[in-house]
Order: structure tokens, then C-alpha cells, then sequence
């Protein structure tokens, strides 16, 4: 008799994705733990939202965001549509980017893929020089009167390019 337990499916992110990491998010009303990485501070607003193949949203998605100088955040998909929000301190530099790193319900390991800015000239950039121009457009926001919309899509025909890092 064999008494080995099956394996199980493994749980990549969720459940517990935002009891350890944004408790405040997940109810849990511990106000000292309640800003874990969350920053509401800086000059320009981004929203989207993150979708699957079939163009639904994730609706347990957690984005970290890095400027690339001194900001680093944590944002979370709404429950009910999908949508996250963030404040962020605008980088500067040669093509001004925001690096963000994607963990959600059923993605193996995080997913690293930049926001570019509309209006920065992104010629010069190594990672855009390496793609082809169809494929440029889903790392670059979209500006909609004082804010920033970024869609990330995890497949399919408008898939964001992700980076191998």
C-alpha cells in the first residue's frame, strides 16, 4: 500500500497573496501594517487595469512599482473591477520609465515589464531598440488629462512584453 500523499496544484500567489502583503487590503485592520509598500505620494497618478487572455481582469493582482531612483510601491487590483491606482514621483532621465513586477493567482513567477512615458523621446532606449514597433506600443501609457492609463494584458493579441530578468 502506498501511504504517499498526492501532489497538489501549486498555489503560485493567492490565496494569501494580500493577507502577507497589503494587509490593509485584505481587511485584516492592522493599521501599524496597513501601508506595506503602499505610497500615496508623488507627481503623477497611474491607473489600469491588468488582464488575462481572454481580456478579463485580474482582480487579485499585485503591481510593485519602482522609479528607478528612490520610490518604490505596492498597488492592488480592485476586487470588484480590477482596476488599480497609484501616485508615483515621475523619473527622469533618457526614456523615463516606471518598472513594475506583476504577482497574481496562476502566474508562476512575477512578471517584470516597464511604463514608458507618451511624450519622453524613447529612442535611445536598449530594451524598446530590441523589439519591433508593433510590440513597443504596450509598454507605452497612454496620458488622459493629468493622469497616466496603463493596460497590462498577460496574453493574447495585445499581450504586454514582459521581460526575461
Amino acid at each position: 500500500m502506498n501511504n504517499r500523499l498526492p501532489l497538489t496544484p501549486s498555489q503560485t500567489a493567492g490565496p494569501y497573496l494580500h493577507i502577507g502583503l497589503t494587509p490593509d487590503h485584505a481587511g485584516l485592520g492592522l493599521e501599524k501594517q496597513s501601508a506595506l509598500g503602499h505610497v500615496d505620494a508623488g507627481d503623477i497618478t497611474v491607473t489600469g487595469t491588468i488582464r488575462d487572455g481572454k481580456g478579463e481582469p485580474v482582480k487579485d493582482a499585485l503591481i510593485e512599482v519602482w522609479n528607478g531612483a528612490d520610490q518604490w510601491l505596492r498597488a492592488v487590483a480592485d476586487p470588484n473591477t480590477g482596476r488599480f491606482t497609484f501616485r508615483a514621483t515621475r523619473p527622469i532621465g533618457p526614456a523615463p520609465h516606471l518598472a513594475l513586477w506583476i504577482i497574481a493567482r496562476g502566474i508562476n513567477s512575477g512578471l517584470h515589464t516597464r511604463m514608458y512615458f507618451p511624450s519622453e523621446s524613447v529612442d535611445d532606449d536598449a530594451a524598446l531598440a530590441a523589439l519591433p514597433e508593433s510590440r513597443r506600443k504596450t509598454l507605452i501609457a497612454k496620458q488622459r488629462e493629468d493622469m497616466f492609463h496603463f493596460d497590462i494584458h498577460l496574453q493574447g493579441d495585445a499581450e504586454t512584453v514582459f521581460f526575461d530578468v
